[in-house]
């Protein structure tokens, strides 16, 4: 029994996330890696320089009030008095590539920023993170019914569908294995919804692959 409680107290948080978005996927991430226990990062970066709307639903049933800035809401919703446990920073402005610099130290990037030209954007911070060996996840398509397969892929390159493809525009990295592209790969030409099934399906893959790249594990093994 001494054992397992001296095992107990080694697993205490570590590392940093920065998670660029605070919307309706990014406030899913967030939940999923704060209540991580015995374990999962120590520091968690948010960015979002948006304001809680009437119709986001989820944050208002959280506790958010209307007109507060999301990024400054998670933390306020999330923060513990516990310095062992989780340190929280939000940041409340939406990410641009003047603060590209700002990731240097994260050992994770997640970004479920969406909407309008964000392209150019996703394809700065990938760039970013090949250069620094820093592990990045993103989005492929949010759009489906509830029942659309979540498929997580690896390089670019190997991607058939969704708004990623569009990544090649910009000279994103093509063949490093250190990015997640994860999504439905559906498109908003589409005309699908994006259901909270949706939202929830990808946040819990979202979540497994930052857990996995901060403990060095691919598919149960070391990367």
């Amino acid at each position: 029994m001494d054992n397992v409680n001296y095992i107990e107290n080694l697993l205490i948080p570590f590392g940093r996330i920065a998670l660029l978005g605070a919307g309706r996927l990014g406030i899913r991430v967030m939940e999923r890696i704060v209540m991580t226990h015995r374990g999962g990062f120590k520091k968690i970066s948010v960015y979002d320089g948006g304001t809680i709307e009437e119709n986001d639903f989820y944050h208002i049933d959280k506790g958010a009030i209307p007109k507060e800035n999301k990024a400054s809401f998670l933390k306020r919703k999330f923060l513990t008095p516990d310095t062992r446990q989780k340190e929280i920073e939000a940041v409340p402005f939406n990410f641009s590539k003047e603060e590209i610099k700002l990731l240097k130290n994260a050992d994770t990037v997640v970004s479920t920023i969406a909407g309008g030209d964000t392209l150019p954007l996703i394809a700065e911070i990938g760039n970013f993170c090949e250069l620094n060996a820093i592990p990045f996840i993103t989005t492929n398509g949010v759009f489906g019914f509830g029942d659309e397969e979540i498929s997580i892929c690896r390089k670019l390159k190997e991607i058939k569908k969704g708004p990623a493809l569009f990544l090649k525009k910009y000279n994103f990295p093509e063949e490093t294995e250190q990015i997640r592209f994860i999504g439905t790969g559906i498109l908003i030409e589409e005309k699908l919804p994006i259901s909270p099934i949706i939202l929830e399906k990808i946040a819990d893959m979202i979540s497994t692959e930052v857990l996995k790249s901060l403990y060095g594990r691919k598919d149960g093994k070391n990367y």
